[in-house]
């Protein structure tokens, strides 16, 4: 979120470091919401063997609602995100210079932020599919990057590796 260019000023992040921390306090407890009725600790057990223990709507909703429909080559920085394709069973890696080579990676940053935060057994997949400029469909059925690669940095500099030995003069994150 913090690489989201502002509307009103492309150059400008849409959100400063200092508002991550009011966004958690002002979210959480929307997103990860507490049910305090009496029957809730035994249709928490329930839920927790058929599924997700939250529904991720809400987060859905707020993630879309601040990032629209920016889309990862706009981001104001070099990102990297990793992901995990439960359908495919392999990390997906988002890249700011991976979009350049696969323009089905170019997805809105809304849908790779609520996959990522899809962390097992608290958020559901999150589905999606993009389209490059010939009609060619990709699909994906996304959870947290955590499950394969729980040091992103690593995944940075993998990403920044692979860029400097391509020769790529904006090869910093």
């Amino acid at each position: 979120m913090l690489t989201t260019p502002d509307p009103n000023n492309e150059n400008r992040p849409l959100f400063a470091a200092k508002d991550i921390n009011d966004f958690y306090l002002e979210h959480c407890p929307k997103i990860f919401y507490q049910d305090s009725t009496p029957f809730a600790p035994a249709a928490n057990l329930v839920k927790s063997l058929t599924g997700p223990k939250y529904d991720g709507e809400y987060l859905h909703n707020i993630v879309r609602e601040k990032l629209g429909e920016t889309r990862l080559h706009q981001t104001l920085t070099n990102v990297v995100i990793p992901t995990f394709d439960i359908k495919q069973l392999q990390p997906k890696i988002f890249s700011s210079y991976e979009v350049k080579n696969n323009p089905c990676k170019n997805a809105l940053l809304s849908d790779i932020c609520i996959g990522t935060s899809a962390a097992p057994t608290y958020l559901p997949a999150h589905q999606f599919e993009t389209k490059d400029s010939t009609g060619k469909v990709q699909e994906f059925h996304l959870i947290d990057g955590g499950v394969a690669a729980n040091n992103p940095t690593l995944v940075a500099m993998n990403e920044v590796t692979k860029e400097i030995t391509r020769g790529n003069p904006d090869s910093s994150l």
